[in-house]
């Protein structure tokens, strides 16, 4: 294992990448860094449940660990970075075996990022039922990828309903404004201020030669609503050539925050 590129968490790729490949969801799909990456090198981009390398997760190492400035004080793992955890293909029980491994697994900080909520609350929700839980251990992290308005309303509300310590949202690649602090009224959650109830924003535009354009001021807007709110902001990137370049917010600077 080695320290990961992407800015957010401590930990990505091939060792944590039990399920990989996967098919387009949404807007935020039509650049898919992953499928470019596998096209590049010659690799099948199938989508694929390896349960031997989820296995070895029970003893993976990861070294090199350091703390970073108000990041938790334990090593973040972001499982499955190029596949979907919540993949329609992939067999409930699969699942279930899955989040059995992560959450006796306590000294790490997993992080699952989907594209396919209203998936992600069943699958969990019976995993719950089966174990006799309320929600997921503090240490399982669970998010939604939001690229735009339309995929805001679709997804933060499942996300919301899924029983989790923590809720993040990635908002990347930002294709346009997003409003968090919107009120869905055909929502189970539209007594809510969508921002109030989340516990982590992340905000990138999308990178590579193809990357379609970016306003930092879309950027700026979901800083405001997050500080208003008192909901840990991570800028990752504005629309640069590679991911991470052009980290900072125009007359602000850096903005690195965790959960707390």
């Amino acid at each position: 294992m080695k320290l990961s590129s992407i800015g957010w968490t401590d930990y990505s790729g091939e060792a944590l990448n039990f399920i990989h490949g996967c098919t387009p969801a949404s807007e935020g799909c039509a650049h898919c860094y992953a499928r470019a990456m596998y096209k590049r090198f010659g690799l099948d981009f199938a989508l694929t449940f390896d349960a031997d390398k989820l296995a070895r997760l029970e003893t993976l190492r990861f070294p090199e660990y350091s703390p970073k400035r108000g990041a938790p004080h334990k090593p973040m793992a972001f499982v499955c970075d190029t596949g979907d955890f919540f993949h329609e293909s992939i067999p409930d029980g699969n699942l279930w075996d899955a989040l059995d491994v992560l959450a006796a697994r306590v000294n790490v900080t997993w992080q699952i990022l989907t594209k396919r909520a209203v998936r992600m609350k069943g699958v969990v929700d019976e995993w719950l039922c089966r174990k006799g839980l309320t929600r997921l251990p503090d240490h399982i992290w669970l998010g939604v990828t939001v690229e735009n308005q339309a995929r805001a309303y679709e997804r933060i509300p499942a996300l919301l309903a899924t029983p989790a310590a923590v809720h993040f949202v990635s908002i990347e690649p930002c294709l346009g404004p997003v409003d968090l602090t919107a009120i869905d009224c055909d929502s189970i959650l539209a007594a809510f201020s969508w921002v109030s109830r989340v516990d982590w924003v992340i905000v990138g535009g999308e990178s590579g030669p193809n990357r379609r354009p970016f306003d930092a001021l879309w950027a700026l807007d979901l800083y405001a609503q997050c500080k208003s709110a008192g909901v840990p902001f991570f800028y990752k990137q504005s629309g640069a050539l590679r991911p991470g370049q052009e980290d900072e917010l125009p007359g602000i600077g850096k903005v690195k925050e965790w959960p707390r």
